[in-house]
C-alpha cells in the first residue's frame, strides 16, 4: 500500500467525534451522565435537564417531528432519517413554584431533527435512548404542550418550556445531530488530498 492510500485508510478508520452537548444557558442543567430515570416524579427541579444519549449510531427509519434547519415546533415538517447520528434529550418537570424553564442547548454538530410529540418519543426511546435511563414510554402526557415552544438554528436549540404545577405533564424532547469529524481525522483527510495532488503533479 503506498503512502497516499495508507493516509486515506487511516483517516477513514478514525472515528468521528461525538456531537455532544457543548454548553447550556438559562434554566438548564447539563448532566454528564444520563439519569437513571426521567419518568413522572423521578427528575424534578427548577431547571430543565439535558444529556447525551446514543452517539454515532446508525439509525434506520427514524421518524422526527421537525426536520428543517432553522426549525421550530410551529409548522414543523416531519421526516424519516437514515444514517449515523447522535441523540440527546431535554426534560423538564418543575418543582412547586417553578412553572417554566427557558434557555439554550448548544451541540458540537448541526441539528438534523427534533422529536416532541409523545408517540414519536415513545417510538424512539429504545432506538435513541440511553441504556442507563428509564423513559416514560407510553405515558400520554409527555412532549411539548401548547404553551411550550422550541426553535433552533445550526447547532443551537432555544426552548421555552411551561408546565403548570401540580400537573401530570412532562416537557420532553429528543434532538438528533450529525456527528462531526475529529480534528485528527480531518487533518489526515487533508494530508491525503495533498498527497493525491502531489502524486498527480
Amino acid at each position: 500500500m503506498n503512502r497516499t492510500l495508507a493516509i486515506l485508510a487511516l483517516a477513514a478508520s478514525a472515528a468521528p467525534a461525538l456531537a455532544a452537548i457543548t454548553s447550556v444557558s438559562g434554566s438548564t442543567t447539563f448532566l454528564n451522565t444520563p439519569p437513571g430515570a426521567c419518568t413522572l416524579g423521578s427528575l424534578t427541579g427548577f431547571n430543565a435537564y439535558a444529556w447525551d444519549e446514543k452517539q454515532n449510531t446508525l439509525f434506520t427509519n427514524l421518524c422526527v417531528d421537525e426536520s428543517q434547519n432553522p426549525g421550530s415546533n410551529s409548522g414543523a415538517i416531519p421526516a424519516i432519517l437514515n444514517g449515523p447520528f447522535d441523540s440527546h434529550f431535554l426534560h423538564f418537570e418543575p418543582l412547586p413554584g417553578a412553572i417554566g424553564a427557558s434557555g439554550t442547548v448548544t451541540f458540537s454538530g448541526p441539528i438534523v431533527g427534533v422529536m416532541f410529540i409523545n408517540t414519536s418519543l415513545d417510538n424512539s426511546d429504545v432506538m435513541c435512548g440511553s441504556n442507563a435511563t428509564v423513559y416514560p414510554t407510553s405515558y400520554p402526557f409527555r412532549g411539548l404542550n401548547s404553551a411550550s415552544t422550541i426553535s433552533y438554528t445550526g447547532n443551537v436549540l432555544t426552548f421555552n418550556l411551561w408546565v403548570a404545577v401540580p400537573t401530570n405533564d412532562l416537557a420532553q424532547l429528543r434532538v438528533i445531530t450529525h456527528p462531526v469529524p475529529t480534528p485528527g481525522a480531518a487533518a489526515l483527510l487533508g494530508l491525503g488530498g495533498l498527497a493525491v495532488i502531489r502524486r498527480r503533479r
